[in-house]
């Protein structure tokens, strides 16, 4: 009887960890990059320069009080590579904008930083993938560019010529995953996020025609800034 109490204790124990165990493995699951028109996505750039870990633990902290916000589905926290930003990229339900306004008079102004948090709300137009769709997880590489329209520049013109080079980008390096285009709903803007395997496969692309500095397609549209950063951080 003592052997079988004994047992039964263990059983229970072991039972109580792994129903422990979902908190935990759920902070760690991806979370896909919503491509419907139900999502709105956000993307707020906090600038850093020497003070990028003091900035990247106040995001770490703030974001997740934004779990339990009407509207508000899931995030990801990116830092950049070369220290000079952290990104907060989140999804919002609902069409309107209404919870973006919120948790940007709530959130965004209150984070301390060398220069004003840049913030700005998009929708996923086009997604090209390799194998899977896009997603984030903690410990990813992803490329994160704006194209900042240059006036009188139209935004839709440039969202076409970036669907059109997409897929062949995809065929041309090997280690480039998906990439996802997110026109910014006040026409200013144009995000392009994307997994790549690593730095050289990136900087690869940078070596080719129409996509270097003297060639590049984009650029009597648009100024380009972009960079490559790794996922820190997961929130639901």
């Amino acid at each position: 009887m003592r052997k079988f109490n004994l047992i039964a204790a263990i059983a229970l124990l072991i039972l109580g960890v792994l129903t422990g165990m979902p908190n935990v493995a759920q902070a760690e699951t991806g979370i896909s990059l919503d491509t419907t028109n139900e999502v709105v996505n956000v993307v707020t750039v906090y600038a850093t320069t020497s003070n990028q870990a003091k900035v990247l633990s106040q995001v770490s902290q703030a974001e997740p009080t934004f779990s339990k916000t009407p509207g508000f589905q899931d995030s990801a926290i990116l830092k950049a590579q070369d220290g000079t930003q952290v990104i907060a990229l989140s999804q919002w339900q609902g069409k309107d904008l209404s919870s973006f306004q919120s948790y940007a008079k709530e959130h965004v102004l209150n984070i301390s930083t060398d220069q004003t948090p840049q913030t700005f709300a998009c929708k996923v137009q086009h997604t090209e993938t390799r194998t899977t769709s896009p997603s984030f997880s903690q410990g990813d590489v992803i490329m994160f560019s704006q194209f900042k329209m240059k006036p009188g520049k139209d935004q839709s013109e440039l969202a076409t010529i970036v669907t059109q080079e997409m897929p062949s980008v995809l065929q041309m390096i090997p280690g480039l995953q998906w990439a996802a285009m997110c026109p910014s709903t006040d026409e200013s803007t144009i995000a392009l996020l994307a997994r790549w395997n690593s730095r050289e496969d990136f900087e690869s692309l940078g070596q080719q025609p129409g996509f270097d500095q003297e060639t590049n397609y984009w650029q009597t549209y648009a100024d380009n800034e972009h960079g490559l950063y790794d996922v820190v951080k997961i929130i639901r």
